[in-house]
């Protein structure tokens, strides 16, 4: 299936843990500048605006002359989109070779230092298309604003908003959200693989609201549904639109 496949290769991509090295997800950075533009979501190429220093290893450079500079582990640079004319944020953390810095010991082999992002302003998921009806682009950016805050449970809840909204959309506003997405799954609306998704985004945004302490919502977990919620969003609405604008020769 489509959304397997996808989430085969999202679960591949910008994971800081100690198993997978940090994967570039299409964006913009120093190391880099070129990709997908979190303002205009075209592909382009960035100018390097500048950088500054956020976070400082507990080591130091000494210079020729004595002075002691500390180690750097993060900055934050500012790129400008060469399409769109506005500027990007990238927080970047420092590499030596093939390994962050933060992960690399002290009797690791040296390499060439480059800078790589992992967290991106504006977020891409804020730059949604006026074919999605406001009230659900809203709820599905504060579901964005809470991932990027690190606050998975509720980012999960409001991803779940936005599944209730879709239905209600859709013309479903009777009944509990089980049943709302089973009936669109009945009519044919939501593909099973969606719906089987659908029912995910429902279930883990219940664990969000609700206390369980034999359960809880990871990172990993908003990451993915908020993926797919994207990717439900542009199947529902922005494809559709799309396709009638062309048929329409707009």
């Amino acid at each position: 299936m489509f959304f397997e496949r996808f989430f085969d290769q999202k679960k591949s991509k910008g994971k800081r843990n100690e198993d997978l090295p940090i994967q570039h997800d299409g964006l913009p950075d120093s190391y880099r500048p070129s990709g997908l533009c979190p303002r205009c979501g075209k592909l382009s190429s960035f100018d390097i605006l500048g950088s500054l220093p956020v976070t400082f290893g507990s080591g130091y450079f000494i210079s020729r002359d004595g002075s002691r500079t500390p180690s750097l582990i993060d900055r934050v640079t500012s790129l400008l989109c060469r399409h769109c004319g506005q500027g990007v944020v990238v927080i970047e953390e420092e590499w030596i070779g093939d390994v962050p810095k933060s992960r690399s010991s002290n009797n690791s082999r040296g390499g060439l230092v480059t800078y790589r992002g992992f967290h991106w302003w504006p977020l891409p998921e804020m730059n949604l298309s006026q074919d999605i009806p406001s009230e659900i682009a809203s709820t599905f950016s504060e579901a964005s604003v809470a991932l990027s805050a690190n606050c998975p449970r509720a980012s999960t809840v409001m991803l779940r908003r936005t599944l209730e909204a879709i239905t209600v959309d859709r013309g479903e506003t009777e009944g509990t959200l089980f049943q709302r997405l089973k009936r669109l799954n009945e009519k044919g609306v939501l593909h099973p693989s969606l719906a089987d998704w659908a029912k995910e985004i429902r279930l883990v945004g219940n664990i969000g609201a609700h206390y369980d302490p034999e359960q809880d919502v990871s990172i990993e977990d908003a990451k993915e549904l908020l993926g797919f919620t994207r990717e439900l969003l542009r199947f529902l609405y922005e494809l559709p639109a799309e396709l009638l604008r062309r048929r329409n020769g707009k």
